[in-house]
């Protein structure tokens, strides 16, 4: 294949009737530096054709030079005939049964994708239940749920409530954790919700702390009026809901921090 094979099927597929082209594009085209004359002789870009195959490169894909400005390194073409000779236009249908599904494609996305920038309204829709004190309510508790939730702790800080929410696939283990953390226990659960709640969440382990959860079954996602229950054993689920109540504590004005574990 000529090295010039590129410049004349790029040529043959352009839809335009002049092509105006700095010298830098056409190298990138065919993938290669062109040769020193052609930047320096105007002969060069001439439309003799014949044996010269650089200039058979335009003129097989029914184009001609119109004008060479080497001083600014352009070089403008102009479409002959629509469709080129004979070999552009079979290389041109061979490439519609390709570009064909991809045109169609872009236009299928393109209409997606406008309904997919249309606004939409995510609310969430939760009930807490109630675990009490955290000194108070042992692990054991049958409120506690095994399964994954949202855990919210409140303790005050001077004359205000902080709370922290955390995002857990383990009630159980999160809450267990802070337990033995406030007792000074080594934290046998494999979960750092304690640690954390103490260092990034600034709760003092020894002061009373109140617990609430939102557990499977009592969190609702809706999206423009339809909605489902969340799934709170998913971790990316779980997540979105305590993202949603972390920012109502904000919206609330109360000082809060979210641990998503």
């Amino acid at each position: 294949m000529s090295k010039y094979e590129p410049l004349r099927e790029h040529l043959a597929r352009l839809e335009d009737v002049v092509w105006a082209a700095k010298l830098n594009e056409v190298e990138d085209i065919i993938g290669s530096t062109l040769p020193r004359s052609a930047r320096e002789h105007r002969t060069w870009w001439a439309n003799s054709g014949g044996s010269l195959v650089h200039q058979n490169a335009w003129l097989d894909a029914g184009w001609r030079v119109e004008r060479t400005d080497l001083m600014r390194d352009v070089i403008v073409f102009r479409r002959l005939r629509i469709g080129g000779t004979v070999a552009a236009a079979a290389s041109s249908r061979a490439e519609r049964p390709t570009r064909a599904p991809q045109k169609a494609a872009e236009k299928r996305l393109a209409k997606e994708m406008l309904a997919l920038r249309q606004p939409a309204t995510v609310t969430l829709r939760s009930e807490w239940t109630t675990l009490g004190d955290v000194q108070r309510t042992p692990c054991s508790s049958n409120s506690i749920p095994q399964e994954g939730g949202v855990l919210r702790f409140a303790a005050m800080q001077g004359d205000d409530v902080t709370t922290v929410v955390v995002a857990t696939l383990s009630v159980h283990k999160a809450y267990r954790s802070l337990r033995m953390e406030m007792k000074g226990l080594d934290n046998d659960t494999g979960s750092q919700v304690g640690h954390d709640l103490c260092e990034k969440g600034g709760i003092d382990p020894k002061s009373p702390i109140e617990c609430d959860v939102v557990k499977s079954g009592n969190a609702w996602l809706l999206t423009d009026g339809r909605g489902r229950k969340a799934n709170m054993d998913d971790q990316s689920e779980c997540y979105l809901v305590a993202q949603l109540l972390y920012l109502q504590e904000i919206q609330s004005g109360r000082k809060a921090t979210l641990l998503l574990r």
